[in-house]
C-alpha cells in the first residue's frame, strides 16, 4: 500500500465523485479509479459503491477512511517536526470556525499576525458546524475548530479547551410591550411570537432545550439561518428572540431595541458555551506545533 492510495481515497470521499477527486489530486480519472481498485484488492474489501450518478463510501470504507485520515495527519506532523529543526516553523494550520465567532474573536487580525510571524505555514479557514466537526478534528482533516457545546463535550482522541461562555438574553424592538422592563421570565417569553434560527444550528438546539426543560412551548413564526437576519426581523417588530448577550449588544448598537435579562422560576438558564477542539497530542510528539502557536496568540484578539 502506498501513500498515494490513502490520499486518493480521502479525496474521493471528500468530493463524492471520481471526476472531481481526480481534478483535486491532479491525475486523470482512470488513474484514480485504478488506484481505488488496487486499494480494495489489497484490503480484500469493497470501499466504494459505484453507480451511474454518484459514488458512496461503504461502511467498511468509512472505517478505513477514519484511519487513513489519522495516518496522514500523523505523517504530516512528523514531517513538520523534522522540517522545523532549523528554527523555521513550517506546515499548515486548518481552522474550523462558527458563523457567530466574530462576536468573541477578532479572527482576521489574528490570522494576519500569525501569517506575519510564521510565513512558511499555510493557513486555511472553513466554516463548520454540526456533529461531524469532532471527527474532522480527530481524523486530522481540521487541526483546530471552534465549536458550540450544547450537550456532549467528550470525544475519543479530542482535547476540549474551554474558550468562553455567555449568558442568554431576550431581545425585542423598542416599541414592544416588554421594552419597558429590564428582565422577563422564560414563562412570559413563551407567550411571544419568536424569530428563531433553523433547527440544525446549535443555538436553536440550546433554546429548544431551555423551553423543554421548563415544560413550555413557544410559537416560532420565523426560522432563519443567520443571527444577523433574525436580529433584523426583531428590529422590524416581527417577534422576539433569545440570543447570547454578545449578539444582543451588537444588535442594539446597530439596530436599536431592548435587551432583557431572562429569569426562571426553576433556577438559572444554561449558558452559551464555545470550546476549542484539537487532536489529543501523541506522547511521542512533545514539541510545539502550529496549533500551539495559534493558541498562544489567541488571548490578544478577544472581542470586547
Amino acid at each position: 500500500m502506498e501513500l498515494r492510495h490513502l490520499q486518493y481515497f480521502i479525496a474521493l470521499a471528500q468530493e463524492g465523485s471520481f471526476t472531481r477527486a481526480a481534478r483535486k489530486v491532479n491525475i486523470v480519472q482512470s488513474a484514480l479509479s485504478n488506484s481505488i481498485k488496487e486499494l480494495e484488492g489489497e484490503l480484500g474489501s469493497r470501499l466504494v459503491e459505484r453507480t451511474t450518478h454518484k459514488v458512496s463510501i461503504t461502511e467498511t470504507g468509512m472505517l478505513f477512511l477514519q484511519h487513513a485520515r489519522a495516518t496522514l495527519a500523523s505523517l504530516e506532523g512528523a514531517v513538520e517536526a523534522v522540517r522545523s529543526q532549523d528554527g523555521v516553523v513550517r506546515g499548515q494550520l486548518r481552522l474550523g470556525i462558527m458563523q457567530s465567532l466574530g462576536s468573541y474573536l477578532e479572527l482576521a487580525p489574528l490570522l494576519k499576525q500569525f501569517r506575519s510571524a510564521f510565513p512558511m505555514v499555510n493557513v486555511s479557514v472553513r466554516v463548520q458546524f454540526g456533529d461531524t466537526v469532532p471527527e474532522l478534528v480527530r481524523s486530522g482533516e481540521i487541526d483546530l475548530s471552534f465549536r458550540a457545546i450544547t450537550d456532549k463535550d467528550q470525544w475519543p482522541g479530542i482535547q476540549l479547551i474551554p474558550y468562553m461562555q455567555d449568558r442568554l438574553v431576550a431581545v425585542c424592538p423598542s416599541d414592544h410591550p416588554l421594552a419597558s422592563r429590564s428582565s422577563v421570565t422564560i414563562e412570559t417569553l413563551s407567550n411571544e411570537i419568536f424569530v428563531d434560527l433553523t433547527r440544525d444550528l446549535p443555538l436553536r438546539r440550546l433554546i429548544d432545550k431551555v423551553f423543554a426543560q421548563h415544560h413550555l412551548k413557544r410559537t416560532t413564526a420565523f426560522e432563519v439561518s443567520e443571527i444577523r437576519i433574525a436580529m433584523q426581523f426583531v428590529a422590524n417588530g416581527l417577534g422576539v428572540a433569545i440570543v447570547p448577550s454578545a449578539f444582543a449588544r451588537s444588535f442594539t448598537k446597530s439596530w436599536g431595541g431592548v435587551v432583557l435579562r431572562i429569569s426562571s422560576r426553576d433556577g438559572r438558564l444554561p449558558a452559551w458555551r464555545i470550546a476549542i477542539l484539537r487532536r489529543t497530542k501523541q506522547k511521542r510528539h512533545t514539541g510545539t506545533d502550529t496549533v500551539d502557536l495559534f493558541l498562544a496568540m489567541l488571548p490578544d484578539h478577544l472581542s470586547h
